[in-house]
Formats: C-alpha cells, sequence, structure tokens
C-alpha cells in the first residue's frame, strides 16, 4: 500500500467517523446532492422551455406579420401568444410535479 492509498483510507476513516459524529448517514449528502442537482434540472428545464415558447412565439408572429406587410405588429402580437404558451407549460410542470410530490408521501 503507498503513502497516498494509505493516507487516503485514513480520511475515508476521518469522514467516517465525522458523520457519525454529527448523526448523519453515510449515504445521507450523496442523496442530498442528487436531490438538489434534480431540481435544479427541473428548474433550468422550465426555464428553457419558457423562453423557447416565447421565442417560437415571436418568431411565427414576425413570419405571418412580414406576410402580411408589418413585420413589427405580428411581431407585437405574437409575443403575447408565446407568453401565454410559457405560463402554460410552467403551470403544467408545475401541477405534474405536485402530483408526484404527492405520490411520494
Amino acid at each position: 500500500m503507498s503513502d497516498d492509498d494509505h493516507k487516503r483510507s485514513d480520511l475515508d476513516d476521518f469522514g467516517d467517523r465525522l458523520a457519525k459524529a454529527r448523526g448523519e448517514e453515510k449515504g445521507s449528502k450523496d442523496e442530498d446532492r442528487k436531490a438538489i442537482g434534480a431540481a435544479a434540472g427541473d428548474g433550468l428545464r422550465v426555464a428553457i422551455e419558457f423562453f423557447v415558447s416565447v421565442l417560437v412565439g415571436c418568431g411565427l408572429g414576425y413570419t405571418i406579420g412580414s406576410f402580411l406587410g408589418s413585420a413589427l405588429v405580428g411581431l407585437l402580437i405574437g409575443m403575447p401568444f408565446g407568453f401565454a404558451a410559457g405560463l402554460r407549460t410552467v403551470y403544467r410542470s408545475l401541477k405534474i410535479g405536485a402530483a408526484d410530490e404527492e405520490e411520494e408521501t
């Protein structure tokens, strides 16, 4: 066993003893980190979906408006539709998340 392996095992033993003294379970930190990562991932996914919905609404409004002769008016009309679609997506995601949370309890 090299010195590095010996030092690493000493640190692992110290970490285990410290966690035991604090009353923590061995895997609880990993589970907490995974839960935080999953929540952050869900939040990022919802934010991206909202942003894309607004962009698609603006793009469609701009395209339709340019065919009709006023791209700016089409953009201003498409933006609220994209915003509404984004809010609907956020609402559905929150509703699904709440249902999943109720199932766990």
